[in-house]
């Protein structure tokens, strides 16, 4: 398996209610998705960063995410990606869930 780490910095006037929202919103998507194990959204108001913590079945499933509309459409709203990590995951635990949760 291999993780992402996606970052995006965004603006000093974002409204993170909003972007809560939006991840919410967003979430169904990310269900089904070809090679994806799971999938958190992630944000932080202090650093102004929003983004993803990935897990996928194999190297090239997290490529092909990458060049995916489904990523291209996040860059064109939010910019580009302030970082993007790659990991092999040699163990995981606590992947055992297929639907997306909503806080």
């Amino acid at each position: 398996m291999y993780a992402l780490s996606i970052r995006f910095v965004l603006p000093e006037t974002t409204d993170w209610e909003a972007m809560r929202q939006l991840a919410r919103d967003r979430a169904p998507m990310y269900e089904g998705l070809a090679g994806l194990v799971t999938k958190a959204f992630v944000l932080d108001p202090e650093t102004r960063e929003y983004g993803g913590n990935y897990v996928w079945e194999s190297a090239e499933a997290a490529d092909a995410f990458l060049v995916s509309d489904l990523f291209q459409g996040a860059v064109a709203k939010l910019g580009e990606a302030s970082e993007v990590r790659r990991y092999e995951v040699p163990a995981a635990v606590g992947l055992e869930t297929s639907t997306a949760v909503r806080s």
